[in-house]
């Protein structure tokens, strides 16, 4: 079945999979006062830092031409003001394993557990923002408009081979309304933005806001399901944080720079604690895996790491975050989508063009753990 005939499952799927994260991640906490009220409506609309001045990305960024990957002609989405919301979500299929990971191990290739990567066809422990935006192909939608990287630890099936993903879903939504009720635009994801969500291997994570599932009854747990039928998929799904420190692409955790958004205790509405005063565009990770009915047996390389705390199967998922965007694309979407609170799916960047469609992966589902550099 081709990527664009399974794109209505996967977004309902997708936004059941969101809000699901949201009712049991949200943090109820106190309502900011009327002094941190003025700095966090103000942070949303942030001039924030780029790598690299507007016209002046490096060589090779604009090696394309942008029309060469967008498709013409597209009908203007749905408004989604009246939920409110803004949505915006594309399609990136398996692109590589290795042991690498250039946010936890830069510059040190070899060095990390087999991670399974999505998007940019060069992402390896070597890879900074400059290399990314300016080589390797892209597994994802629009081609080089998005060459951003995106990584996962491994699945092992019970014969010890390593399991191909179908594709990931990434879905981007708005913040929604603020504690007084008012609409909230989100910042522009910065480029060179790093981040890393989901549970730490070795650590209770009893927080993590990942959920494995069956594609069809959709009910969540922390651990791999064992008894979906084999002509529904296996699904894993996560949240990544919505808010930003406004200063770091990364910090020595990889994690503390952003945080996930509050709700207040009487309306629900979120907000962002005044450390992280800035809204950035929260995007939800799923990702999909075809099965013979064998689920029982599969686990993550990350639940089983020598020498620390092992986890039941599947509850050490985490997954990483380059940016690498055009930053024309990533404009349009997050103004147009995001922030003009529109439906955009597949791509659709909505103001008449959409990322082009990527192609399906058609290798093996299955195949022989790779030899780890060296070993």
């Amino acid at each position: 079945m081709s990527i664009r005939n399974r794109i209505a499952p996967i977004l309902a799927i997708a936004v059941t999979a969101s809000l699901f994260n949201a009712e049991i991640g949200a943090a109820v906490d106190s309502l900011p006062g009327p002094a941190q009220s003025t700095v966090l409506q103000s942070a949303t609309r942030l001039n924030v830092p780029r790598a690299f001045p507007v016209g002046e990305e490096p060589i090779g960024a604009t090696d394309y031409r942008p029309q060469d990957h967008l498709r013409q002609g597209l009908e203007i989405p749905e408004s989604t003001a009246h939920e409110p919301s803004g949505n915006f979500q594309l399609i990136c299929t398996f692109s590589h394993f290795a042991y690498d990971d250039p946010i936890v191990a830069p510059g040190r290739p070899g060095q990390s557990h087999l991670h399974t990567f999505f998007g940019n066809t060069g992402a390896d422990a070597n890879s900074t923002y400059e290399s990314l935006r300016t080589t390797g192909e892209s597994t994802c939608q629009g081609g080089p408009l998005n060459r951003s990287a995106y990584w996962m630890p491994t699945v092992i099936d019970g014969s010890g081979r390593a399991v191909v993903p179908d594709l990931i879903s990434v879905y981007y939504t708005g913040r929604g309304r603020n504690t007084a009720g008012q609409w909230v635009d989100v910042a522009e994801l910065v480029p060179g933005l790093r981040m890393i969500a989901g549970s730490i291997p070795g650590a209770a994570n009893t927080d993590s806001r990942h959920r494995w599932f069956c594609g069809t009854n959709q009910v969540k747990a922390r651990t791999i399901p064992s008894s979906c039928d084999a002509d529904e998929e296996v699904l894993v799904t996560l949240d990544f944080p919505d808010c930003w420190d406004g200063r770091h692409l990364d910090v020595a955790d990889h994690r503390s720079h952003v945080a996930y958004q509050r709700y207040h205790p009487t309306t629900g509405q979120p907000y962002c604690p005044s450390t992280h005063p800035v809204a950035i565009p929260k995007f939800t990770l799923n990702v999909y895996f075809s099965h013979e009915g064998d689920t029982s047996d599969w686990h993550l390389v990350s639940d089983r790491m020598a020498n620390t705390r092992q986890h039941p199967d599947g509850e050490s998922f985490h997954a990483d975050w380059f940016g690498a965007w055009d930053p024309d694309a990533l404009s349009t979407w997050t103004s147009r989508c995001i922030n003009g609170q529109l439906n955009c799916e597949w791509g659709n960047l909505g103001d008449g063009t959409g990322l082009s469609i990527n192609e399906n992966y058609d290798g093996p589902k299955r195949v022989r753990v790779p030899t780890r550099p060296g070993g």
